[in-house]
């Protein structure tokens, strides 16, 4: 994957949003069958023992113990029993959602991994399992901590086999918006600006970016300048005015009042800790 690529790619998973519908560690029963069906959530089926058939947009699958599969939303499926050994899996029903896209839509993946040691991946299900069980006030928050993981784990593993972005029109107008920001930090640079970038009405183009990003241009735009800084700051000894002019701030002022906003503290205070 190119730099280009791999930068919008982070930018859809640091606005990433989950929610997980039901996990549980199941043995299918002799009726375990549906066919052609298309769900509104993600399925990750993880084989511990038995055998079982999967048909993921037109393709079947023979899965094996050991592996992890992942069914996306939106896509034509099928699964049923084939003898009388059927599949001991954990399974968990999700949605994950960029803006107002599917992760999914936005990343392709190969619908199952195969893996060489499963302790890892076991303890995340039985955690998932465990919260979603829980009525701790704490339990929403680690459910979305482990699907995070397992999603992380699942992508962390394909990225040895195949991992792309979709070509679309869509996400390479949004590549071409986050690009331009990137290498223009240290302008002025406004939404019409940005808008005559993909020949939209700037009302729309507002809209458009916070569909497929979940938040503002500016938002992005401001939190981008944020996370320049805190790595310049980190990274090397530039003087902080050097720093905030080159990330758009040519106003030390305004620049350390809108850092202090961002982490906390001051930008001198920063780079001490």
């Amino acid at each position: 994957m190119d730099a280009d690529k791999r930068l919008l790619l982070q930018n859809y998973l640091s606005n990433l949003h989950v929610n997980v519908i039901e996990a549980e560690f199941t043995k299918c029963w002799a009726t375990w069958r549906e066919i052609d069906y298309i769900p509104t959530y993600n399925k990750f089926y993880f084989i511990i023992s038995g055998t079982g058939w999967l048909q993921i947009d037109g393709q079947n699958f023979y899965p094996e113990p050991g592996q992890l599969f992942l069914m996306p939303a939106g896509v034509l499926q099928s699964y049923s029993v084939i003898n009388d050994n059927p599949f001991q899996k954990y399974w968990c029903h999700f949605t994950a959602t960029v803006g107002e896209n599917s992760l999914f839509d936005i990343l392709q993946l190969p619908y199952f991994i195969q893996l060489k040691d499963s302790s890892i991946l076991e303890a995340l299900f039985k955690e998932l399992i465990t919260e979603m069980n829980s009525h701790d006030i704490t339990a929403p928050l680690k459910i979305k901590s482990f699907i995070l993981q397992i999603i992380s784990y699942y992508m962390e593993h394909a990225i040895n086999e195949n991992i792309t972005l979709f070509e679309s029109q869509t996400f390479e107008r949004v590549g071409v918006i986050i690009n331009y920001i990137n290498r223009h930090l240290n302008e002025h640079i406004t939404v019409d600006g940005l808008a005559g970038l993909l020949h939209f009405h700037p009302n729309y183009f507002i809209r458009f970016f916070k569909t497929h990003l979940g938040l503002s241009p500016m938002q992005y735009i401001n939190r981008t300048r944020m996370q320049k800084a805190k790595e310049l700051l980190k990274q090397t000894d530039m003087p902080v005015t050097e720093i905030a002019d080159l990330v758009g701030y040519n106003d030390l002022f305004y620049f350390s009042k809108a850092f202090r906003s961002y982490t906390g503290y001051s930008p001198s205070e920063y780079r001490k800790t």
